[in-house]
This record gives C-alpha cells, structure tokens and sequence, in this order.
C-alpha cells in the first residue's frame, strides 16, 4: 500500500483521523510556521536598536496632535521631519542571523554552568551569558572560548590564544570587564567596580548589564579583534 494513501488511525476507536498525505502536508505547515516566527524574531531584534527613537517620535506626534485638535479646522498640520532608520550593527545582524538560523553555539564546559547555576538559580543569567557567546562566535570571524577560574569567566580570541574579556556574576547582573581603551564607548552603560583579582594584575574598565545589550556587543567584538593592542 503506497504510504500517500495510508492513514492516521485512532487507536481507541479505530475510527479514521486524518489522510497521511494530509498529516504530511500539516507537518510542513507547521514547520514554515516555525520558520516565519524566527524570521520575524530576527527583524524585531535588527529594529530594536532603533525604539527608543521611535518611541520618542511616537510620544511627541501625540503631543503635538493635543495641542493644535481645537485649531484643527482652522490649520494645517506641519509635516514632521522623520529620521532615517540607521543600518543594523555588526552584532545586531549576528543576533538576528542566530535566532532567524537557530544555530547551535560552540559547546560550554559542565564547569561553567555548574557556577553560573550555582549564583542564579533560576538560569537567567546563563542564558543571556550563552546569547553572547553564540553572537560573538558568529559576528567575530573567529573562534571565542571560555574558562572559568576562581568564579571568573575569561573569554578567549581562540586563535590568538589571548583574553579579551572577563565575565563574573555581582549584584544579580553580568559583569563584564575589558580593556580601558573601550571605556569612552562604554560609556553610556552602568561602569561599576573592576574584581579586585583582576584590578590586581591588570588594568581593565568594567560595566554591569542586565541583558544582551548591543554596545556591549560592539565592544566585545572589537576587544576579540584587536587583542594585543595595550590602552593608550
């Protein structure tokens, strides 16, 4: 019996369900549906850059609407100027290619997540720690790993064989410190305190985040890039 013409049977009532050939055509729908939602994930995360422009520009044309409604008859509304969106970044095409992708990110050693679960049980902090990992590897055009030593992640230029960034865990957000040349780009996050294991060997700037954040990004894909370059 060809396998287009058998069917989906109940086992309860042996009562014919659905065609197989049906069945197949639904499963295919099921899984463009899949693929659309990633699709549509990815263009939120290449436009999220850009909501804060939006939603001011949203706030100020509600405004504007308010003030002139009892003239409305009498005048005619300015056009306002809209500006123009700005391309996505190096990084923000990396985050929107994994999730459109759903690639998988290069293996993290059991020892890493044992800490990371250990100082946040509820996985938050891994995760958002894994969604940097995986964006780096695919935006750096290299290979990024990770080591943990004395609760401290260090993120590696694998091919250099050199560290760009140390992770840690303080006050329930990632801290993330990098070399001090990237302290002016840095600047608009939350700078805090550098660990003083690594205040005490090298000179670094660290900032507290609480999520992916896309300059954050920027910067680690530059410290992978220019390891061996010294501040100054």
């Amino acid at each position: 019996m060809n396998a287009s013409n058998k069917c989906i049977v109940a086992k309860e009532s042996g009562r014919l369900q659905i065609p197989y050939q049906d069945y197949v055509k639904l499963m295919d729908k099921v899984k463009e549906g899949k693929r659309m939602r990633l699709v549509a994930d990815s263009v939120f995360v290449s436009l999220q850059g850009f909501l804060g422009g939006t939603k001011r520009a949203a706030a100020a044309k509600a405004g504007n609407a308010k003030a002139s409604a009892p003239a409305k008859e009498k005048t005619e509304s300015k056009k306002e100027a809209v500006e123009p969106l700005k391309p996505a970044t190096k990084a923000e095409k990396a985050v929107a290619r994994n999730m459109a992708e759903g690639l998988e990110i290069p293996p993290i050693k059991k020892d890493v997540s044992a800490h990371f679960n250990s100082q946040d049980e509820s996985g938050r902090l891994f995760s958002v720690f894994k969604q940097y990992y995986a964006c780096l590897n695919d935006a750096c055009g290299g290979t990024v790993r990770v080591t943990i030593k004395d609760g401290i992640c260090s993120l590696w230029n694998y091919n250099e064989w050199e560290e760009f960034a140390f992770i840690d865990i303080f006050e329930g957000q990632l801290r993330m410190a990098v070399d001090p040349r990237y302290t002016k780009a840095l600047q608009s996050l939350n700078l805090c305190e550098v660990p003083r294991l690594l205040s005490s060997r090298r000179s670094l700037v660290c900032v507290q985040v609480d999520g992916l954040n896309n300059t954050m990004l920027e910067v680690l894909v530059k410290a992978f890039e220019e390891v061996g370059l010294t501040a100054g």
